[in-house]
């Protein structure tokens, strides 16, 4: 266990683990040693406790991940993020069938593929604004400069909102990034972070409705589903799902691009001569590098695995980043393979919790690549990524690259 997480960890006062709870079997580690240690739980521990985080079981070969990311009546949902037992009320990530249901029922019809086509245009502007003047300079942070500003504004755009909306959301990002460090303090921040922004959108779209068909919030407010009106806390839990949801995933899967193509020259001669792999290698990316290690659910009966006794009540984490690299699963699973096809990744999710935002990011992803290949002939990076520190997250905080 790394010294920030013990500093971390002692900044809280976690309730009691589940009674009888076994020694540690592993416990969070720096991001440099996670493909190491999730190789030996996969192999030695495939279901794994630690009592980190309040103490939670972790789930670690891709079959179970993806069994349990399918039952839900086994493994409800209702905490994310095995890290924040509190975290803000969101609608349809903390929710079960029926209400589960209601809810992705309502929201599917602003992420067909019509209404991604449509934002197309929009990605492509956004991304081209904000390459310009690194491109322009000969490079710069891909994260500070870049990585931070696109999904906002992207998210703006979808939402209807005004062009400097993305500043106020970016600023409510800072705000938690600032205390990433002290668990406690990030928890606290974490249970109403969005919460102020998407109650004044609300107040907006009551003044000033937009088209119901395409704007997810005048929607909520208008139409009925199945013939019931969406409540006031419904609406609050179903923006912040929203916004949360496209706040810094996308922001490390930018980072995590870069990153490794900035390492690894060969990689990026590979897609500047073949550029049809673009979306095989964003694909084989994600599944190395999934933002969220962790999907959060809790046990609603006793569960028997691999010998291992889950009790009742407790919480689990289905680990997808472990499960992207199962050896069983994938050939050659810990390299990157920039034509694997298929790939069954479970970085979006799987089953009734898949992302529904996954298309708008692939095509950011795909935006940013196709653009940064086809705006310069090569690009390094100027020192090591720095880690954004946050256990059970992959991503950095700098991505300091040079193009030429």
């Amino acid at each position: 266990m790394s010294v920030e997480n013990r500093t971390v960890s002692a900044t809280t006062d976690p309730p009691a683990a589940p009674e009888l709870a076994p020694a540690d079997d592993w416990n969070p580690i720096t991001v440099t040693d996670y493909p190491a240690e999730y190789r030996r739980l996969r192999a030695e521990r495939p279901v794994a406790f630690t009592s980190d985080y309040d103490g939670f079981w972790g789930v670690m070969r891709y079959q179970d991940v993806q069994k349990g990311s399918r039952d839900w009546r086994t493994y409800t949902s209702g905490q994310p993020f095995v890290e924040f037992p509190e975290f803000m009320k969101s609608i349809p990530i903390q929710a079960n069938p029926p209400v589960h249901t209601f809810f992705r029922k309502f929201l599917s019809q602003y992420f067909t593929a019509d209404r991604v086509a449509m934002l197309v245009p929009d990605i492509e502007e956004v991304v081209a604004h904000n390459l310009d003047p690194l491109v322009a300079r000969g490079g710069g942070d891909m994260i500070e400069e870049f990585g931070r500003i696109v999904p906002q504004q992207v998210l703006a755009k979808f939402m209807l909102l005004g062009d400097d909306a993305w500043e106020a959301m970016a600023d409510s990002l800072a705000r938690a990034d600032a205390v990433r460090h002290d668990l406690a303090k990030h928890r606290e921040v974490n249970k109403t972070l969005w919460n102020p922004t998407v109650e004044a959108l609300i107040e907006d779209r009551r003044a000033n409705p937009q088209d119901p068909a395409i704007d997810v919030m005048s929607g909520a407010l208008l139409l009925e589903p199945d013939g019931r009106p969406i409540t006031q806390e419904e609406l609050v839990a179903l923006g912040v799902q929203i916004f949360s949801a496209g706040a810094d995933t996308t922001t490390a899967a930018i980072g995590s691009i870069v990153g490794h193509l900035g390492r690894h020259p060969e990689a990026q001669r590979e897609l500047r001569d073949n550029p049809a792999l673009i979306p095989t290698a964003i694909e084989e990316l994600l599944r190395l590098a999934p933002p969220l290690h962790q999907v959060g659910r809790h046990t609603t009966r006793q569960v028997s695995s691999h010998g291992r006794e889950i009790p009742e009540g407790v919480k689990v984490g289905l680990n997808v980043y472990s499960a992207n690299r199962d050896e069983e699963k994938f050939d050659r699973a810990e390299e990157y393979v920039a034509d694997r096809s298929p790939n069954p990744h479970l970085t979006f999710g799987h089953g009734p919790h898949q992302c529904m935002g996954s298309p708008i990011a692939r095509e950011e992803l795909r935006a940013t690549l196709t653009q940064l290949l086809a705006r310069t002939s090569s690009f390094e990076l100027t020192a090591e990524p720095v880690s954004n520190g946050r256990p059970l997250r992959t991503g950095w905080t700098n991505v300091p690259v040079r193009f030429s």
